[in-house]
């Protein structure tokens, strides 16, 4: 890549993404307010006297709080907590997991909480030092938009000490009903499906939070249709390497300190389309955030003409060509349009379709036509190629008008024609007299 496209490539990152991802790394050290965000609970346990397990689904709430706990203390909630809503209470950290989440966001969010096996994590903050005599409790937190805006997974960690405080209710062995967490790595992509058309360079954003003294290794990968993985991308904190394994997938290696991730792909093609997957790993903690590339092709219009004038009783094709789209999902109908404005249009029966013909880049066209008998009531009909696809936001509409003239009946035409064949001879016949030379008088 060129000094002057590398150069626009980083303007574009810290201009659009940078502003929202430069507080990763160093979150802020306390929270907007409390926030009370319901989720799910998800594990498995072993059925008794078989070696069979069983899902298990509790309704329960993630709390974060106003203040902190690096001084050692419990956070101070606003309101007290029903005894009978088993809760999971987020103490203050670096790692903010809802720091992208506006407080409208958080009623659209879909949480889910299950027990994540690690081993040997290194759980302390920076600064301190760590004595325990058996492991921390890990559980994994994903929180996704239902509106696809953005997903989220955390990290949550349980310590010893908080372990060993009595707890008489317990969700399961080990697991207090009120259980006291902290953060110690976020994962965040966004959207969870991106569109793009073809030849375009578009950003894959993912991005990380931790305060873990951990290298952090990041891979991207692609889930082709039919299952095929490609690996595009990789980095190793150990090694401070960027290694770009696919020719048109960048990673940024100067943006990785800051908690930047993102993927830069170039001049799209069909094959890019599928599923990205960013995968980091940091100490034990492997989390992936995905996603989907679906790549849209708008298609192009066209009628064979624009405005018809026909003889009542003549016959003319219409045709409306439908060129360069993707994928081959299309509707396209003819409609016969009202004359008044309130009635809805009228759709043709006879219309026929070609089929899609695939071009060279992927991309389809095809096209619809009927054959229109001119009558004296199409005089002033507008007819009107309708197109919908899913690249576009609203239908393409292409339209003829079309102007019928009465036709001249067989009489007065027969009657007409033998007005100019005898007006012809009478031409021709006085033409030849007046070439025929005169004889001369003698």
């Amino acid at each position: 890549m060129s000094p002057l496209a590398r150069l626009a490539a980083r303007c574009l990152l810290c201009l659009g993404l940078v502003g929202n991802l430069n507080g990763i790394a160093a979150a802020s050290p306390s929270f907007r307010r409390s926030w009370q965000l319901p989720c799910v609970f998800e594990m498995s346990k072993i059925i008794p006297l078989t070696k069979e397990t069983e899902p298990v689904r509790l309704n329960i709430r993630l709390l974060l709080s106003r203040t902190g706990s690096r001084d050692g203390q419990r956070p101070q909630l606003e309101n007290p907590l029903p005894d009978n809503i088993p809760s999971f209470i987020v103490q203050e950290s670096l790692v903010d997991i809802l720091q992208y989440a506006d407080e409208e966001d958080v009623d659209m969010l879909d949480c889910r909480i299950s027990p994540y096996l690690t081993v040997d994590t290194q759980s302390t903050r920076p600064g301190r030092e760590m004595g325990i005599s058996s492991p921390d409790s890990w559980f994994m937190c994903t929180m996704k938009h239902t509106a696809g805006k953005y997903t989220a997974t955390a990290f949550l960690v349980q310590e010893q000490k908080e372990k060993e405080i009595p707890n008489p209710r317990q969700l399961f062995p080990g697991i207090a009903e009120r259980s006291h967490v902290s953060a110690r790595l976020l994962l965040h992509s966004a959207p969870a499906r991106l569109r793009t058309g073809l030849a375009r360079d578009v950003w894959l954003h993912c991005a990380f939070s931790t305060d873990l003294r951990a290298d952090v290794t990041i891979q991207w990968v692609l889930q082709q249709k039919g299952g095929h993985r490609k690996l595009l991308v990789t980095y190793s904190g150990s090694s401070k390497q960027v290694e770009h394994v696919a020719r048109r997938a960048e990673l940024f290696l100067e943006e990785i300190p800051k908690g930047n991730a993102s993927l830069l792909l170039r001049n799209t093609e069909l094959r890019d389309e599928g599923t990205y997957s960013c995968l980091m790993s940091v100490a034990s903690l492997t989390g992936e955030q995905t996603i989907q590339l679906q790549i849209e092709e708008k298609p192009t219009v066209t009628v064979n003409v624009n405005s018809l004038s026909l003889v009542e009783g003549e016959q003319h094709k219409l045709v409306c060509n439908i060129r360069h789209y993707y994928p081959h999902d299309i509707q396209a109908e003819w409609l016969r349009e009202p004359k008044d404005p309130w009635k809805i249009p009228d759709v043709m029966k006879n219309v026929l379709s070609s089929s899609h013909r695939q071009s060279s880049n992927g991309t389809f066209s095809s096209s619809r036509y009927f054959l229109l008998t001119a009558s004296l009531k199409d005089n002033g009909q507008r007819y009107t190629c309708w197109v919908d696809h899913p690249s576009l936001q609203t239908p393409i509409r292409r339209s003829v008008t079309v102007e019928v003239r009465e036709a001249v009946p067989s009489a007065w035409l027969l009657l007409l024609l033998g007005l100019a064949a005898c007006l012809a001879g009478a031409l021709w016949y006085h033409h030849k007299v007046k070439s025929t030379p005169k004889p001369k008088p003698y």
